[in-house]
């Protein structure tokens, strides 16, 4: 395992055992010194949680996130995700077009993929590996049928 990825299993490990969900987070530097790593190394595992959804890196100090709570800045996709099923512009079985989601909404593909899997994982959306257009982020039948 490289250094870097070592020292973002220490940030990880640190951040969910000694910070409650919903807390503030020290800064990078304040890490960095009491994990004893270089700050770019706790700045990159900062990075990594950040796009995984644990953490949110807005405003000055990162926070922890509550689980189950969307990351801030997915928060509009998420709403216009759940509109366009309702209003049956995303049709079941159809795969969401990510791109245009990244670029409707101005986040990076990583971000995009974070916000669906936080929507698959409420049920909203399912991730087919094999799906009818290649591996992405499709609109279930069963939630379409009940939505309508």
């Amino acid at each position: 395992m490289r250094i870097q990825d070592r020292a973002c299993v220490i940030v990880h490990r640190h951040i969910t055992t000694a910070y409650p969900p919903g807390a503030s987070l020290p800064s990078t530097k304040q890490l960095a010194l009491a994990l004893a790593l270089p700050q770019k190394h706790v700045h990159q595992g900062l990075l990594r949680l950040d796009s995984l959804g644990e953490i949110a890196l807005h405003g000055s100090l990162p926070v922890r996130l509550r689980t189950r709570e969307p990351y801030p800045r997915d928060r509009a996709l998420h709403g216009a995700v759940r509109d366009r099923i309702r209003a049956n512009h995303y049709q079941p079985g159809q795969a969401l077009p990510t791109g245009l989601l990244g670029e409707e909404f101005g986040l990076l593909p990583h971000h995009v993929q974070r916000a669906l899997r936080f929507l698959t994982s409420e049920g909203t959306l399912r991730f087919d590996e094999r799906g009818a257009h290649g591996p992405g982020h499709y609109v279930p039948v069963a939630l379409a049928e009940a939505v309508s």
